[in-house]
């Protein structure tokens, strides 16, 4: 077995973490519309538990949260309790950009300045790289999003390759997708996501807009359009299916986060007007655990916040 290239570091500390209320899932979820700030997780630094420019994020199973601490060059696992793990090392990642477990507890990292996927078992062996600077041939460029679908297939928001690119587990190559025709052509994608019919969301950043395709490519529905107001765009980055079914958007360019229903209605907006205390700077990417709690990586305050349910009880 190869030597884990991980450094698992626990602080003597905590940071403090407010456990999301625990909800049986109901046989027909209710479309969850109002959303209040839960907590807020972190600050800007250089010590666990600190960020620089966050970026990715995503949940396990069990709850634990997992940042894309990219400024810093690490990975960070912050557990329900608030127990905070540096995952990295020296020379490890080169500003990854995004991160996502699977359900054995397999780690992904897409790093953005190594142009390159890695792939680590769940106590830190490393498994297998595609792409960077020992490759025999370039695979990505900056690639800046990654998620899992259903079958565990790997999709990567391959940015300055204006597509997505989709990877078997053991990382063989699937397919690309550069958008359904000419005239929907994919221009710096920075978010992907796969709901649980197969369906595949990109954001297609420079244009300002979300495409929902079918498993095989093809168009299915544009969701968003240029612009400040409810349901617009700037810029969208970072996606999430929520329990619900609908889709959360980081809307970097308008500093909030959107939902939007299946058929592509926007639903609600975080924060519906800013304050000082919520006053987001370029959300880059979000992420919805298993009860419906939404991650928000604000990248430009150095901070993740956390929203749940406006009805449900702290």
């Amino acid at each position: 077995m190869s030597e884990s290239r991980f450094r698992y570091l626990e602080i003597g500390g905590r940071v403090r973490r407010r456990a999301a209320a625990r909800t049986e899932p109901s046989a027909a979820p209710v479309e969850r519309a109002a959303f209040r700030l839960a907590e807020t997780i972190g600050s800007y630094g250089t010590e666990l538990g600190q960020f620089s420019t966050p970026g990715g994020i995503t949940t396990d199973s069990e709850g634990n949260l997992y940042v894309a601490d990219s400024r810093n060059e690490r990975i960070q696992k912050i557990s329900v309790q608030g127990e905070v793990y540096g995952l990295g090392g020296p020379g490890l990642f080169v500003c990854p950009r995004g991160v996502v477990v699977d359900h054995s507890g397999f780690i992904y990292v897409v790093e953005q300045g190594a142009s390159r996927l890695q792939k680590f078992g769940s106590k830190g062996q490393f498994l297998f790289a595609i792409g960077g600077a020992e490759a025999a041939q370039p695979r990505f460029a900056s690639p800046t999003a990654i998620c899992l679908d259903n079958y565990h297939q790997v999709y990567i928001a391959d940015t300055d390759n204006d597509r997505v690119t989709c990877y078997t587990a053991t990382g063989r190559w699937q397919i690309d997708f550069h958008g359904p025709t000419s005239d929907l052509a994919l221009r710096r994608p920075q978010g992907v996501a796969v709901d649980p019919l197969g369906r595949i969301y990109v954001s297609d950043t420079m244009h300002h807009r979300i495409l929902r395709l079918t498993p095989e490519g093809r168009l299915d529905t544009v969701i968003g359009r240029a612009g400040p107001g409810r349901g617009e765009l700037a810029e969208p980055r970072g996606l999430a299916i929520d329990p619900d079914g609908g889709l959360w958007v980081a809307d970097a360019g308008n500093d909030r986060v959107q939902k939007f229903s299946p058929e592509g209605k926007d639903v609600c907006c975080f924060p519906v007007s800013a304050t000082r205390k919520l006053n987001l700077a370029s959300p880059s990417a979000v992420a919805v655990d298993l009860h419906g709690s939404v991650y928000i990586s604000d990248s430009l305050n150095h901070r993740i916040l956390r929203l749940e349910p406006a009805g449900e009880e702290r």
